[in-house]
């Protein structure tokens, strides 16, 4: 499933656009939850294990949220937030839908390979990885470049080693020859050696467990289970987000159990 000419140029630009708005002027972005937030997007992290779901975007009122899973590899997380600001952009605009759950990325719809492509070039936009390649690896012949290269680039964009590649490839300024050797190289020299090779930043292998949520959560989960709008259940996972437990807060009279709800649809119903 592959996107036509008029709709790539669209999110190029749109791409683009986003990080005028957000002031890039470096090759990649030094903090995308701080510029996502700058430009308007209530950014929620919180690590729910890394066999979870990677994050959702969502529109609560007038609210834009964006939610990414921080038990990823920084790296990841970083992408997570870039894919969802592209299903903020494209989809729950444009479409009328309210929120978007990934489970993963992989190009399964034509919205999962859009918000992928936006991700991909606002990250590494085409005319910032040429004059990188320029500049910083003054035109070396591809046809040279080792897994130091890609991991100058990893570093510069504060994206995956895996995803450098991809893009790389996307931009055909590699082959599936050279693409293949350079897999193999991380495989035998592990991403976090090659970054360390040339003092790169290791911390994109590396998970955050960051938390961060809204500031009304707690007692907005409160005050609905007192008001019986959600069950016990959904009061001790609630809790669990920011390391409390029930017995640890006032509340009244529990209510029979009913089906707990997860983290987003909490997000989705506050009020």
């Amino acid at each position: 499933m592959r996107m036509n000419k008029s709709r790539q140029l669209a999110i190029e630009k749109l791409a683009d656009n986003v990080r005028d708005e957000c002031k890039v002027t470096d090759y990649g972005f030094q903090n995308i939850f701080e510029a996502a937030e700058k430009i308007g997007y209530r950014v929620i992290r919180y690590p729910i294990g890394i066999d979870a779901f990677l994050g959702f975007a969502l529109i609560k009122d007038s609210e834009r949220i964006i939610f990414s899973n921080s038990s990823l590899i920084l790296s990841r997380e970083i992408f997570s937030i870039a894919h969802e600001i592209g299903h903020q952009k494209l989809h729950l605009s444009e479409q009328g839908l309210t929120m978007i759950k990934d489970v993963d990325f992989s190009d399964r719809d034509v919205s999962e390979i859009e918000a992928n492509y936006f991700a991909a070039c606002l990250l590494m936009p085409r005319e910032k990885v040429a004059k990188f390649i320029r500049h910083e690896l003054k035109n070396k012949s591809i046809g040279k470049w080792s897994g130091l290269n890609i991991a100058r680039i990893q570093t510069a964009f504060n994206v995956s080693y895996d995803m450098a590649l991809i893009r790389l490839k996307a931009l055909d300024i590699l082959d599936d020859t050279l693409m293949d050797w350079l897999k193999f190289e991380k495989l035998e020299k592990t991403a976090t050696r090659l970054l360390n090779a040339i003092n790169g930043n290791i911390d994109l292998c590396k998970s955050t467990e960051a938390k961060k949520l809204p500031a009304e959560y707690l007692e907005w989960v409160i005050s609905n289970y007192n008001e019986k709008l959600i069950p016990i259940n959904s009061l001790k996972s609630a809790l669990e987000y920011v390391d409390l437990e029930v017995e640890d807060i006032e509340v009244l009279s529990e209510e029979p159990e009913e089906e707990d709800e997860g983290f987003e649809d909490l997000l989705r119903r506050m009020d």
